[in-house]
């Protein structure tokens, strides 16, 4: 059979498909086929490319901090994910144009201050110094290389150059702080009456007429939503943790596997005494203090106590009073000189007086911890705890694997996944696009179950994320239309919002009517005497101690005009809660500059600059956006 279709394939007909791929190559070239015409780049600013990669990077790096921040109260389900995308990729741009602006203008960093920089880094330290071990180890955890890792710091640190070279130049004149703080403390005088709308509410009456008028004309407002009910499998940790066990041989194999990242680093334990040399000193000033620790080592050679010698003579307030003790540190704790001397004695030895910056020390290397592997025995409980873990990730990635496999495959029914992986089928409560109780709670599963995939064609959705090794998988089991709400259902609802409507409107009238009132010469405190209104004083009043006030009328009083000399500014306005208030504003006087204390005036001129820094940051880096070439593929789909 295949040698009669060969045959065919060399006929007539053959050479005439031949020919037509032999024009479409001449006419559009072989590339054009062999081209990937997959997006390899999430954004491009300028020229430079932004890979899918830095982006998944960024947007972890988002979900860790949102997780920090929040604590407890963090849950994946409540994460918007396309948002959270949607602002690491606007961080990245922002970088980007920042970073070519430095490259720009020349910035450049050593490779000095790039390892400082790294160095200093608190995750990277282990007993107070820089762990290289540890270093790469968090670093490859990420999935970055070390030299990746150091690439972006320096850019990071290319950046920083240009934006602390940009803020620097922030300043405020004495003129410009003199007028702030003349706004900041000034001082109004005013009163204002509140017109309570909760008092004309007793004395509204609604008829059915109005009831059935108020329902037909917002129809929309009285409606029941879409509801569904859904089936739904969970696959959790929780479920599959008692199927991970460790036995033995794995564990000695995993202890083998982690040997040398359990290696201890060596540490000494030293005491010292140390004789102060302040900076800068005279060569006299440092004579005496080394004659004075001189000394002291003739007295520990001799047979005094070192330890009591040093709470006697220390000028070290954080070893003094312990003998001296510094405790066990590693290489890189302190200064190098002192290091020196440290790790090139015996236990035992006392050392000659050691010049440093602080001044000239006498050290005493008490014990030493070597470099060492633990025993299995000694890390048997924290190395299980990780095969737990281990095991449990893998388990339940491959069990949501097969989930989302079969839960696909099958897509009409959840019975297929839920023998597959021994799960139970769940049914939830009632939901609307809204949410609802249990799974409800958690919005990511609420939108898929109201996706049109789900919704309308009754698909199974693909497995949720709604925690750490948590997923769901749902269908719609039971589909409610939105219907109208009875009219009887809602009576009372209605009732409620039309006396309140109405008092409101109440309220307004006699407030406009004072507002009269007062133009034609009446005095707020005559105004006062119906029991719907309640009259305020306020003298010197300041934004920052008006907190006895209505906040809200404090706003509008800061927002007048300042009135003439013997005349007043009038206003009437609604509040949020339906209050009408008549405001009558009579003085403003502003702060005087030279009655500011110099700490309060330079705490505002610093609020001031770190205002002026920020406004002219976010001022450069929105025209740098503004004038460069950015293409993101999605938005020109």
């Amino acid at each position: 059979m295949l040698q009669a279709i060969r045959d065919k394939a060399m006929g007539l007909l053959g050479w005439i498909v031949i020919g037509l791929i032999i024009i479409t190559f001449a006419l559009f070239g072989l590339g054009s086929y062999l081209q990937d015409k997959s997006q390899v780049f999430v954004a491009k600013v300028n020229d430079v490319e932004i890979s899918p990669r830095e982006l998944q990077l960024a947007y972890q790096q988002q979900r860790a901090r949102m997780e920090r921040m929040l604590g407890d109260a963090y849950s994946p389900a409540l994460i918007d994910d396309q948002m959270l995308k949607q602002t690491a990729l606007n961080g990245l741009i922002q970088r980007q144009l920042l970073l070519q602006a430095a490259q720009k203008d020349g910035m450049l960093v050593s490779d000095q201050l790039l390892v400082a920089q790294i160095h200093a880094v608190p995750a990277f330290r282990e007993d107070g110094s820089f762990s290289e071990e540890k270093y790469q180890r968090l670093i490859r955890q990420q999935g970055r290389l070390p030299a990746e890792f150091e690439y972006e710091t320096r850019r990071m640190l290319q950046t920083e150059q240009l934006l602390n070279g940009l803020s620097q130049t922030a300043f405020v004149t004495a003129d410009e702080l003199d007028q702030a703080y003349r706004l900041r403390d000034q001082r109004r005088d005013f009163s204002y009456s509140i017109i309570s709308s909760e008092s004309f509410k007793k004395n509204v009456e609604i008829s059915d007429e109005q009831i059935k008028q108020y329902y037909d004309q917002h129809s929309e407002k009285f409606v029941t939503p879409e509801r569904v009910r859904l089936a739904y499998l969970r696959l959790s940790a929780d479920a599959l943790s008692e199927n991970i066990q460790v036995d033995e041989e794995e564990l000695v194999a995993y202890y083998e596997e982690k040997k040398e990242s359990l290696l201890t680093q060596e540490q000494r334990r030293a005491s010292h005494i140390l004789i102060q040399v302040a900076a800068g000193a005279d060569e006299e000033t440092a004579n005496s203090a080394k004659a004075e620790a001189e000394d002291l080592l003739k007295q520990i050679r001799n047979g005094s106590d070192f330890a009591e010698l040093a709470r006697q003579h220390s000028d070290d307030p954080g070893s003094a009073a312990q003998g001296g003790d510094l405790g066990f540190f590693a290489h890189g704790a302190m200064v190098p000189e002192f290091e020196k001397t440290v790790f090139s004695m015996e236990v035992g030895d006392v050392s000659e007086p050691v010049h440093t910056q602080f001044g000239f020390h006498i050290i005493k290397l008490a014990e030493l911890r070597g470099t060492e592997i633990p025993a299995l025995d000694e890390v048997r409980e924290e190395l299980i705890a990780q095969l737990n873990r281990r095991g449990l990730s893998d388990l339940f990635y491959e069990q949501f694997e097969q989930l989302s496999d079969v839960s696909y495959e099958n897509p009409d029914s959840l019975d297929a996944a839920a023998d597959a992986l021994g799960l139970e089928v769940q049914t939830s409560d009632w939901l609307t696009a809204s949410g609802g109780a249990g799974i409800g709670e958690y919005p990511k599963v609420v939108a898929i179950a109201f996706s049109e995939d789900v919704l309308e064609a009754g698909n199974n959705s693909e497995p949720i994320e709604v925690g750490d090794n948590d997923a769901i998988v749902v269908r719609v089991e039971q589909r409610q239309a939105a219907q109208a709400t009875p009219l009887d259902t809602v009576r009372e609802q209605i009732v409620e919002e039309l006396r309140q409507q109405q008092a409101m409107e109440q309220a307004q009238a006699s407030g406009e009517e004072l507002m009269q009132q007062i133009k034609q010469g009446a005095l707020m405190e005559d105004l006062d005497e119906a029991d719907y209104i309640t009259s305020h004083k306020a003298e010197g009043v300041t934004r920052a101690t008006a907190a006895e006030h209505n906040p809200e009328v404090v706003r509008a009083v800061f927002k007048l005009s300042r009135p003439q000399a013997g005349a007043s500014i009038d206003k009437g306005f609604k509040l949020n809660n339906g209050d009408y208030t008549v405001v009558h504003l009579t003085a403003v006087s502003d702060a005087d500059p030279a009655s500011m204390q110099e700490d309060a005036r330079s705490q505002l001129e610093g609020g001031l600059e770190n205002m002026r820094r920020s406004v002219t940051v976010s001022t450069m880096t929105a025209d740098l956006r503004a004038r460069a070439n950015i293409v993101i593929p999605e938005e020109s789909e």
